[in-house]
C-alpha cells in the first residue's frame, strides 16, 4: 500500500497547504514561500531533496508549484 500523504518541508506549517510560490529562474538557494500565505518554506534545493525523497512511490509530481497526486 502505498503513502498518499507528503509531510516534512513541503507542507505550509502556517495554512497546511502544499501550494509552492517558485519564481523564475530558482536557483538551489532560493527562498520558496507558501502562494497562499506567504509563509517561509525553505530553499528551492532542500523542498527539491524532500519531494525527490517523498515521490520515490511514483504518487506525486510537482507542477507550476503545486504539489499533485497521480
Amino acid at each position: 500500500m502505498r503513502d498518499k500523504r507528503l509531510d516534512q518541508k513541503l507542507d505550509c506549517k502556517t495554512c497546511g497547504t502544499i501550494y509552492l510560490d517558485i519564481p523564475e529562474g530558482a536557483k538551489d538557494g532560493t527562498p520558496i514561500h507558501c502562494s497562499t500565505c506567504g509563509g517561509y518554506l525553505g530553499t528551492w534545493g532542500e523542498l527539491q531533496d524532500d519531494f525527490a525523497e517523498q515521490s520515490d512511490s511514483g504518487v506525486f509530481d510537482l507542477k507550476r508549484g503545486q504539489i499533485i497526486e497521480k
